[in-house]
């Protein structure tokens, strides 16, 4: 499980770049809400009440998929297909990671966004009409209903370990990694090294969630198609077994 934590931190960091071009937007408006002569104390208050529910958000999200792996583990056994959770989202990974090598070769073409709805707008217009702190806040927990693949593809992962809790850490981690770009970008730092290293960046993220992937497989996911035999009595629990005669045979003894 920290392999897969430190790996999941790692993609997570990698593809930060990816986290300000779909939740910049939202950092300006968090970054704008105390006006252009506000101090920096509290426009750094408001950067990490953002990341504080946008933490929450990733925790709960982890929460629910780790809750619904967990269940399609038990009922993946009850048909003698074991940890199914972990082989689908270990699959989505490779193919993912795949997927992003092959992108980055100019051989498949980058997936467009998912178009963000009215609802999520107008709701997203509502909280941007709130006091600084409350819009900092709002905004963090509203970022998991963004359309955003990168997200759910850790969610996925999320599933994957079959527990909550597991889950949860999963989140955790991706969460931990989004905060340098996002919070730079919230207090004007900009991204420095982004120019050097964007040009690396396609590849080593690819394979760092292939990496993700394998770990999510080999961790989680051996699909067997039998259940699991019980365990064999060992020697010392045989010579360990009582000495006395069982009820059934006392008093009966052999001719």
């Amino acid at each position: 499980m920290t392999a897969l934590l430190l790996a999941v931190l790692a993609a997570s960091l990698l593809g930060s770049l990816h986290c300000v071009g779909m939740c910049g937007g939202l950092v300006a408006v968090v970054a704008a809400g105390r006006g252009p002569c506000a101090a920096a104390r509290g426009r750094a208050g408001d950067q990490a009440l953002y990341h504080a529910g946008r933490g929450a958000s990733y925790a709960a999200v982890g929460l629910l998929f780790g809750a619904l792996g967990a269940g399609v583990d038990r009922l993946g056994a009850v048909g003698g297909l074991q940890r199914v959770a972990a082989t689908v989202a270990g699959v989505a990974m490779l193919l993912w990671g795949v997927g992003a090598l092959l992108a980055w070769r100019g051989l498949l073409p980058t997936l467009p966004s998912a178009p963000t709805s009215g609802a999520l707008t107008r709701a997203f217009g509502a909280v941007a009409r709130l006091g600084p702190r409350a819009r900092a806040l709002l905004m963090g927990a509203l970022t998991p209903l963004l359309p955003c693949g990168w997200l759910w593809l850790f969610a996925a992962t999320a599933a994957g370990t079959g527990s909550a809790l597991g889950g949860a850490a999963v989140m955790g981690a991706f969460w931990v990694g989004t905060i340098p770009a996002l919070f730079g970008l919230g207090l004007g730092l900009g991204l420095a090294a982004a120019g050097a290293l964007r040009r690396h960046l396609p590849w080593v993220r690819g394979v760092t969630l292939l990496v993700v992937g394998a770990l999510t497989l080999t961790g989680r996911a051996t699909l067997t198609l039998a259940p699991p035999s019980a365990p064999a009595a060992t020697p010392a629990a045989v010579e360990r077994a009582p000495a006395t005669p069982l009820p059934c045979c006392e008093g009966h003894h052999a001719p």
